[in-house]
Order: structure tokens, then sequence, then C-alpha cells
């Protein structure tokens, strides 16, 4: 039984995924911090404007990744939902949010130990392609557990970007910066290619009537 209830609360968050604004959205948070590290890049060493935007960078981190969420939601709540129907999700109690928020800055703190310290240091593997490695695995395991067969050319193509910016003869920002870029664009691509498939399969709820 638990296992049909579970089968059930993936298939309705797999919605989430059906017009690929989830993956558009995606695109645009890593392209917009590629273009930022690259502007911090870009200006003069030690120039107060640089160091402003360096320390200011997880914020952005933060109100980009906020930003997603309603923005995703709005798009969803004007287009998508008016085409496919609505669907609840449940609502997240203060508890609850605070635990996901303590988990998340634990699991925050352990892959930048994993990129920065372990990868390199223990294991001898490029930072980089330890980002490449452990996106993929993230994106597969959605893969996995949505059934979002889309997304396991998106894990296979992070983990190549990783040993290809890896292998560049560039600076390491400049790699890193390349590599957030390409990501970017490949959810993009992959979120465009849904949407135009879930263009083609559906129609306005006025037209169906």
């Amino acid at each position: 039984m638990k296992d049909k209830i579970g089968q059930v609360i993936r298939k309705t968050y797999s919605y989430w995924w059906v017009d690929g604004m989830a993956e558009i959205g995606m695109g645009f948070f890593f392209g917009i911090l590629a273009g930022y590290n690259y502007l911090i890049e870009s200006l003069p060493i030690g120039k107060t404007l640089g160091i402003l935007m360096a320390i200011a960078e997880p914020l952005v981190f933060v109100a980009c990744w906020f930003g997603y969420g309603r923005l995703v939601k709005w798009v969803k709540e004007v287009f998508t939902y008016r085409r496919t129907g609505y669907v609840a999700y449940q609502t997240k109690n203060r508890k609850r949010r605070t635990v996901g928020a303590v988990i998340g800055g634990v699991l925050g703190f352990s892959i930048a130990l994993i990129i920065n310290y372990i990868g390199p240091e223990v294991l001898k593997i490029n930072s980089l392609t330890m980002i490449g490695s452990l996106l993929a695995l993230v994106t597969l395991f959605l893969a996995i557990w949505y059934g979002i067969n889309r997304l396991f050319v998106v894990a296979v193509a992070e983990f190549g970007l990783g040993l290809w910016a890896s292998s560049l003869a560039l600076d390491t920002d400049l790699q890193s910066i390349l590599l957030m870029a390409a990501i970017g664009g490949i959810w993009l691509l992959s979120g465009l290619a849904a949407f135009v498939s879930y263009l083609m399969k559906t129609k306005p709820e006025q037209e169906d009537v």
C-alpha cells in the first residue's frame, strides 16, 4: 500500500516537469550565475566593486534559487494549469521548512568539501570533474525518482561537460564559468524541447470546450 501511495506522490510531483519550465528556469539559474562570475572575473583585481560582488555572491545564489521557484510557479499558474489542469502540492509548515533548510545547508557544506578538498586532495580528481559528476548524480536521481527520461540525457551531458571543462587550457575560474554556462545551456535546451512537445500535445482549456 505504501508503495502505491509513493508512486502516486511521485507521479503528482512529476507533473512539475511536464512543460519543461522547471528545466528552462534551471538553465537561466546557471546562466545568471555564470554571467555574474564572469563579471567578477573581468573586473580589475583589487577593484572595490569586484570585491563587493565576490562577497555578495552567496546572496545572489540564494536570490536566484528563490527567484527560480517563484518564476516557474508563476508561469505554471498563468499558462500550464490552464492547459492541463491544476495540481496542488502540499504546503510545508515552518518546522519542515526549517528542517529542509538545515539539511540543505549540511548538504551544501558537504558538497563544497567534496569539490574543494576531498576530490582534488584525497581522490586526486579535478574539482570541475567532481562538480559535473555530482550534478549528474543528482539529475540521475531525479530522472529515476520522477520517471523523466530526458533527464538521463542531461545527467550524461553534465558528466561529460565536467570532463570537458577540466581539460581546457584556461584559468580555473574561467573553466568554472564555462562549465556553469554550458550546463545551463543543456538544461535550457532540454526544457525548450519539452516545452515544444508539451505545446504540440495540449490545447488551452477554452479550445477543448
